[in-house]
């Protein structure tokens, strides 16, 4: 953990499971087992988040609640509206017809500014403020993340906050065998380390122990400066086949990994 020629190298290692330590001959009322369904938690939640990475998909989207989910699911009825609002807009048409679909937060201001000729920052705000509108890229994650299946559904904000309280809960460990203290300890630093490793967007760490937060932080910078290495080496190849656009798309999405990487080292 504490080599920087090794971590950059665990930092790309795909691990398949993190496994803790449980006590033997536990009463289900004790201190222990309450400690033992803390882990249960870590181990599931961690066992989607690398699931989803193995499966190409975004494995955390830290802002995204599952309130953000309910807006984007649990369709009002046409009735509970007494005037057309942002909100009826993004879920009815003109017509009173509802969309199979709601609007996302683009549409929506581009629609507001037909109907009501706003300038696009203005009807962008609203569209913001005034609606539960989701960006074009979020709203698309939410439908992909209810699609996967359970044992590889990428986790929200809500599960994200979830999994950082279960790490933390197992990294102090009861009293007792002091070599599932140790080994749980260490465990609890391996599991907030590969959290950090699959994060490619930055993150404020989200973890209050400082070995933990260490941990992530660590794993966290040396991940997202080998995504801006990788960005700026495929950057420097011959144009691709798909001409200037190609050409702009690798550029941006370079100076978009190295401003990640900047973030995380400050």
């Amino acid at each position: 953990m504490s080599d920087p020629a090794k971590r950059a190298r665990r930092a790309a290692r795909v691990i398949r499971h993190i496994r803790f330590v449980y006590f033997a001959n536990v009463d289900d009322d004790s201190l222990f087992a309450d400690y033992h369904h803390e882990l249960v938690t870590a181990e599931v939640l961690m066992d989607r988040v690398l699931a989803a990475r193995a499966a190409g998909m975004k494995a955390v989207h830290p802002t995204l609640t599952n309130d953000a989910e309910e807006q984007l699911f649990v369709r009002p009825l046409r009735g509970s509206f007494t005037q057309v609002t942002p909100e009826y807009i993004r879920w009815y048409g003109r017509d009173g017809i509802r969309r199979e679909l709601p609007m996302v937060r683009e549409d929506l201001a581009i629609e507001l500014m037909g109907e009501y000729a706003y300038t696009y920052s203005h009807a962008m705000d609203i569209a913001t403020n005034n609606s539960g509108a989701l960006s074009r890229n979020d709203q698309a994650w939410l439908i992909a993340r209810s699609r996967a299946p359970i044992s590889c559904r990428p986790l929200h904000a809500t599960e994200f906050r979830q999994l950082i309280k279960a790490i933390e809960a197992a990294h102090k460990v009861p009293y007792g065998d002091s070599t599932v203290v140790q080994a749980n300890i260490e465990i609890a630093r391996r599991a907030a380390a590969t959290l950090g490793a699959v994060m490619d967007e930055y993150v404020e760490v989200p973890f209050h122990t400082p070995a933990l937060t260490e941990a992530f932080a660590e794993f966290h910078r040396a991940h997202l400066q080998r995504v801006a290495d990788a960005s700026r080496i495929a950057s420097l190849l011959p144009l691709p086949i798909n001409g200037m656009l190609g050409w702009f798309t690798a550029k941006r999405a370079r100076i978009y990994a190295e401003v990640q990487a900047r973030l995380a080292s400050r």
